[in-house]
């Protein structure tokens, strides 16, 4: 009598735990349901003499001691338990999954965002190199008064790179010809920048 209650009990100590999700054989066991005519009732007598739910043997317990019964519903229950904490891992393994491919698409956008704004900024800066440098071009062959005018309607920062391209001493003739305040200025903050003789622009400046 002992060895159908202990293969039962290597049963369930080595079967996989179980997938969640509904199989399809609802409908079915409804249909046998339906087909099976109606339970007599049973009376008072044979209720009481009846055994409780859980003193009646399940599948695999027959033959089996109370002590051995105990032990296969208390593995089965730790079975459905551990069901249950694989079933939640695997969602939480599949929800951090699905993050992290949420996380590297945005990464790559940024990325990709990022390349954009680099290469907008470089042509801007290509193309503020070629004006300053047109600029300075014509800033050199014009008389001292008209340049002046020119830089002092411009931006100061666009401003300061012509007159550090330009020869110094054309630079403190355009400078010697602004508003004091405006020359002031420009001249304190091309004297911070390198490559500028200070010598020749003040010679220009006289």
């Amino acid at each position: 009598m002992l060895l159908p209650c202990l293969l039962t009990l290597a049963a369930v100590l080595v079967a996989p735990l179980p997938v969640a999700g509904g199989g399809g054989g609802g409908d079915k066991a409804e249909e046998k349901a339906e087909d099976k005519p109606p339970k007599k009732k049973k009376t008072m007598e044979e209720l009481l003499e009846a055994p409780l739910p859980w003193e009646v043997p399940r599948a695999g317990e027959v033959g089996c001691t109370d002590e051995e019964i105990l032990v296969l519903r208390d593995l089965r229950q730790r079975n459905r338990v551990l069901a249950r904490r694989s079933n939640a891992l695997d969602e939480r393994q599949a929800a951090l999954q699905e993050l992290e491919k949420s996380v590297a698409e945005e990464l790559a956008r940024l990325e990709a965002l990022r390349g954009e704004i680099l290469s907008l900024l470089n042509g801007q800066r290509s193309a503020l190199k070629q004006r300053v440098a047109k600029l300075a071009r014509m800033v050199d062959q014009m008389k001292a008064k008209d340049a002046a005018e020119l830089l002092a309607g411009i931006d100061d920062g666009v401003a300061l790179q012509v007159l550090q391209k330009i020869k110094p001493k054309q630079a403190g003739k355009v400078l010697g010809a602004m508003p004091a305040e405006k020359a002031q200025y420009l001249a304190d903050k091309l004297a911070e920048l390198p490559k500028i003789d200070k010598s020749k622009l003040n010679e220009g400046a006289k």
